[in-house]
Parts: structure tokens; sequence; C-alpha cells
């Protein structure tokens, strides 16, 4: 009988909507050996001996940690809100600054293998809307990277339980999901919601075939992929 290979998966964000999906269906799947979860502050986890808890509180502190960081399938769910961030610059770090430091530490990584990265739905450096430039600022800087397999996968609203309240989510949810039946029906995917844990399932997929190249993934893919 063959030995299960070695594989390792590390997380960053894994306290928000996507990211805790994501662990859940990490650990529910089996596919990893080892499981690096980054979090600011320690919570009460109670999964079996493969998770290993970094706590950093402070994310520019995180080329002090170098090799601890170190994972086959790297997946950064970071992402913040300028209400919650509190300034454009505390913004820039979370959803750039973060994510691209954590893939430059891996570059030294010998069995780096994937990058998988949520963006949104509209990332584009040149997007009229702040948010968007942020994010397609981001997206460019990994592509400048020559990453080994970068994945990025960019949602519109996601939907699931947050821990913390987002009342224009709150409403808008209910504005999209009134209008998002007609919208399928027409093939019109760029307004779609899709809710978090299906974002993640897609996520472990795409890192599960390997594949060392770059491809970006739109709502209807990732909706497609987890039908699969």
């Amino acid at each position: 009988m063959q030995a299960k290979q070695l594989k390792s998966a590390l997380i960053m964000g894994a306290s928000g909507l996507v990211g805790a999906s994501l662990l859940e269906v990490i650990l529910s799947k089996g596919d990893y050996t080892e499981v690096i979860v980054v979090l600011r502050r320690s919570i009460d986890l109670k999964y079996d001996k493969k998770v290993k808890i970094i706590v950093i509180a402070d994310f520019e502190a995180l080329d002090l940690h170098g090799e601890d960081l170190f994972a086959d399938d790297v997946f950064c769910c970071l992402g913040s809100t300028m209400k919650k961030a509190g300034s454009k610059s505390a913004f820039e770090k979370s959803d750039l600054s973060y994510p691209l430091k954590i893939a430059t530490i891996n570059q030294k990584n010998p069995n780096f293998k994937n990058y998988l990265i949520v963006t949104a739905q509209g990332a584009n450096k040149q997007s009229l809307f702040y948010y968007n430039r942020v994010k397609g600022r981001c997206e460019q800087s990994l592509l400048a990277l020559n990453l080994p397999g970068l994945k990025v996968f960019r949602p519109t609203l996601l939907l699931g339980v947050r821990i913390e309240k987002r009342w224009g989510e709150f409403f808008f949810k209910f504005l999209i999901q009134a209008v998002s039946i007609p919208l399928k029906l027409v093939g019109i995917s760029t307004f779609w919601s899709i809710n978090a844990a299906t974002v993640a399932d897609a996520m472990l997929k795409v890192a599960m075939n390997e594949k060392k190249h770059t491809v970006f993934y739109n709502v209807k893919e990732m909706i497609q992929l987890n039908q699969q």
C-alpha cells in the first residue's frame, strides 16, 4: 500500500467568512497532513493534531516567522472593509501588503506549489472604486512575483454567517437575492451572490488539481467547481 504523501496547507484569515469555511472543509476532506492556521489572537479550536496554530498579533512581524509559514498550498482569505480597518493605510495593509508578504515568504519554500487568494469581482487597479483598485493592485503585484501556481478567486457578495455585523451587506443581500434568479436565467453571472462555503470548496478542489499556472475564477466558475 502506497504511503500517503506529506502535504501541508497554510490558511491566512481563518477567522473570516471564507477562511472559517475553508478550514472546515479542509479538515473534513483529510487531504493535508498538516494545516497551519495564522491568527492575530488565540482562539479555542478543538481540531485534531494536524492543526498548528500560530498567533501573530502584528502581521508586520510575519517575516520574523520565516519557515514556520512554509506550506505546499497557501490559502489567503484576508480581507477587511474601510470601516473595520479604520483608515486607507490599514485597509491596504490587510488587503494588499500582508497577502504579498506571505507570498514572498513562501517563494523561499522549495515545496511551494499553490498560492490561492480571494480578491473580488471587479478587481482592477484602474477602477473608479477604491476597494476594487486595492484588490486589483494586489492581483497585479502577485502576478509580478511569478509564483509557481497563482489561483485568484473573485467572488461578488459573500453569503454566510459573520461574527461581525456589516449592515450595508445585510441590506444588500436582500436586494441581490431578490434579483439573482432572473439574472441567473439570462446568464448574467457578474451580479450573482455566492456562499462562502462554495468559494472554500472551489479553492480546495483547485489546490488538489496542482496545475502550476495562473488562473482566475469568477462566480460562475466557482459554482461549477462546487457542482463537480
